[in-house]
């Protein structure tokens, strides 16, 4: 990155600046870089957005993309993360807390997600930046957005009522430059 990337202002508290604040303090040099992008993962999750910097996440490209149900359920995680997935998921439709949530009851009530989420097409070559040692799955990557990609898988393989046939996703583009290790 050739500039600073503004951290949210009081970020971790509940007086931390709105995102539009945030907005106006981002870099002219950036100003490419999806709104998407910027809120959900670097504004919302600015602490584990640090550990994707190596790679030069904001010099991708990205393109938004209506994926398919069938589509959704290709894109998974490393480790045992797809596990962890799973239960998140599961946990959404058989217990009541994840219900209550302003993300649960959104996707209940609406059948997709709130925000796209973040995926990486095709990297395999590519060592996950925070989980040691592991090369990225394919064909999709998980990035950002992992709860919404939990609900919504579960949402599929249960044939959700209230489900969509199609969501909106942003697909990046790893440069094979791009392989930090």
């Amino acid at each position: 990155m050739t500039c600073m990337l503004p951290a949210p202002i009081n970020r971790g508290t509940s007086e931390v600046e709105s995102f539009e604040s945030y907005l106006l303090r981002w870099p002219n040099e950036y100003r490419h870089v999806h709104q998407a992008i910027v809120e959900t993962w670097v504004y919302r999750h600015w602490r584990d957005f640090q550990a994707w910097l190596p790679l030069h996440p904001l010099s991708w490209h990205y393109e938004a993309a209506s994926m398919t149900n069938e589509e959704i359920l290709t894109i998974s995680h490393v480790g045992d993360w797809p596990q962890t997935l799973c239960y998140w998921g599961n946990d959404l439709l058989d217990g009541t807390q994840r219900r209550k949530t302003w993300l649960g009851h959104y996707m209940l009530n609406n059948g997709t997600t709130p925000a796209p989420i973040i995926v990486a097409k095709h990297a395999g070559q590519v060592f996950h930046p925070r989980e040691r040692g592991e090369r990225m799955v394919e064909p999709y990557q998980i990035i950002e957005g992992h709860m919404r990609l939990a609900y919504l898988q579960a949402m599929i393989r249960r044939s959700h009522s209230t489900l969509t046939a199609s969501h909106t996703v942003l697909v990046a583009t790893i440069p094979n430059s791009a392989t930090a290790d």
